[in-house]
């Protein structure tokens, strides 16, 4: 029953090609720089609010005098709300339009920045990160599907690679950035800095930014028990993988309970939306075998991004003893080399089959992880640069042709469905990563300790993490196995130059 009505829906829409996918659509004379500024402004304000919080997490955490897991959930519930939001941006977008649900994604985040600044205790700081998340959620997917529809799709690479520069950019700055303004004005002063930027990626967003005509309203009534599936199924897993560390992970009643319930729910929302006439995800993107292959290589892009860049540091402070600043100085060439990188893959993806620097970035970012499995209690800074550079160098050839393969393949009527549903599970893939990295790591920990023949715990940890990097690296060689499914689509049409 759910396969056939599955089937029946692909039948009379595929997600590979729509009909009027070859025909030219009249654009508005607006020039693409212009929409993508406005674009990376929106991207930007959701990116470094992600990380800029947590340099300040000392200063609220005094000034609200809460404990370690009350302060988390400034930073936890933001996450889950994000998250929550990202399946539901083609859904977002039908309903509202594009310009007014982007325009208003960023009033809302500008809003809910100025009053995070205003907080006047913890609860209230939550309830206005939450709002702040729920509009993050709309304009990172958003930024991706605008960009594909804005380039034609020779220039798919270029404008991934521009997306995934910008966005780049938050993260690499917003410690030091985070960190002034906490030090100079106090920690409200990182919330009201998004003020003037929200206000600039507004106007620009209603100016440029357009209405494309073949996205039509969702009909039919609205999937409340969908929703609801949706949100208790994300928010659940979400907050297990966020707070596992600290509870213990299986050894917590609650952590099953929550990994219990986020798996069922899904698996409902799944069903029902497979039979229901008028879902509120449109799952049947997943019928595009290249978009499938993709998120899956999204999944392990994200479990070896976001894990090791989660134990690096720790390894980094409990066996070599640095410092916040020389960590963050130590990671930070890995970074760049993955931004310049960038550009680089973009013009590789849209002159070359896009599998080609997908390929060989798989082997740099496996390289350079698997070069971090000989670090010892004696290696110095140059031990980690090498790998480091391997590492950036690798995930910046595999982020830009992955996301314009992955979600190019999609009709265009879908992409904005499709970018919230992959952006999501390479979300989703990270945590993963970061849950199962930490896992195993307090496993060969135990393990070592407990060797008779190490008698020095120190020794012990260290061997642990160099066992940790190495399977990570074995873990991230499986994404060739993805790779053999993804199918590229070239285009022949004619593209309207856009002014």
């Amino acid at each position: 029953m759910v396969r056939s009505k599955f089937f029946q829906r692909r039948k009379k829409k595929s997600s590979l090609e729509s009909p009027q996918e070859n025909l030219p659509l009249s654009q508005p004379p607006v020039n693409k720089w212009l929409v993508t500024i406005a674009i990376l402004l929106g991207s930007l304000l959701a990116v470094i609010d992600t990380s800029i919080v947590n340099v300040a997490i000392p200063q609220i955490q005094t000034d609200f005098r809460a404990s370690i897991d009350e302060i988390s959930s400034v930073v936890t519930f933001y996450i889950i709300s994000n998250v929550i939001v990202m399946p539901l941006n083609g859904y977002i977008i039908a309903l509202w339009g594009r310009k007014q649900s982007v325009a208003g994604a960023i009033i809302l985040f500008t809003v809910a920045s100025l009053l995070c600044g205003l907080a006047w205790n913890l609860p209230v700081l939550v309830f206005f990160r939450i709002l702040q998340g729920l509009s993050s959620g709309v304009l990172l997917p958003s930024s991706q599907a605008i960009l594909l529809e804005t380039f034609p799709q020779e220039e798919h690479g270029k404008a991934m690679s521009i997306l995934g520069v910008g966005t780049l950019v938050g993260p690499t700055l917003s410690p030091v950035l985070g960190g002034y303004l906490t030090d100079i004005f106090g920690w409200r002063a990182i919330f009201v800095i998004n003020i003037p930027l929200g206000i600039i990626a507004a106007v620009m967003a209603i100016l440029f930014i357009y209405n494309p005509p073949y996205i039509n309203k969702p009909q039919g009534k609205f999937d409340w028990p969908g929703l609801i599936a949706l949100v208790i199924g994300l928010s659940s897993l979400q907050y297990a993988l966020e707070s596992g560390q600290r509870q213990d992970w299986l050894q917590s009643k609650l952590i099953i309970s929550l990994l219990v319930v986020g798996v069922l729910a899904l698996t409902y929302l799944v069903y029902r939306e497979l039979v229901t006439r008028y879902p509120i995800i449109d799952l049947s993107v997943f019928s595009n075998l290249t978009f499938v292959a993709g998120n899956i290589l999204a999944v392990l892009t994200g479990f070896i991004l976001f894990g090791i860049l989660f134990i690096l540091p720790l390894f980094m402070s409990q066996i070599l003893h640095y410092d916040a600043l020389a960590i963050g100085m130590t990671l930070m060439p890995g970074t760049l080399a993955t931004g310049l990188v960038m550009p680089l893959a973009g013009l590789l993806a849209d002159r070359l089959d896009p599998r080609i620097p997908i390929g060989i970035g798989i082997a740099f970012a496996s390289a350079g992880t698997w070069q971090l499995s000989h670090l010892t209690m004696q290696s110095g800074y140059w031990d980690l640069f090498w790998p480091q550079i391997w590492r950036g160098i690798g995930l910046g050839l595999v982020f830009v042709p992955m996301s314009s393969a992955t979600v190019g393949g999609v009709s265009k009527d879908k992409r904005a469905s499709a970018s919230g549903l992959f952006n999501l599970i390479h979300q989703l893939g990270g945590s993963v990563g970061i849950a199962g990295l930490t896992i195993m790591l307090q496993r060969l920990q135990a393990f070592y300790i407990s060797n008779p023949s190490l008698k020095d715990n120190q020794q012990a940890v260290a061997l642990a993490y160099s066992n940790l990097f190495y399977y990570s690296a074995l873990i991230f060689i499986m994404s060739y196995l993805a790779l053999l499914f993804i199918r590229v689509r070239r285009s022949s049409q004619t593209h309207l130059p856009i002014l």
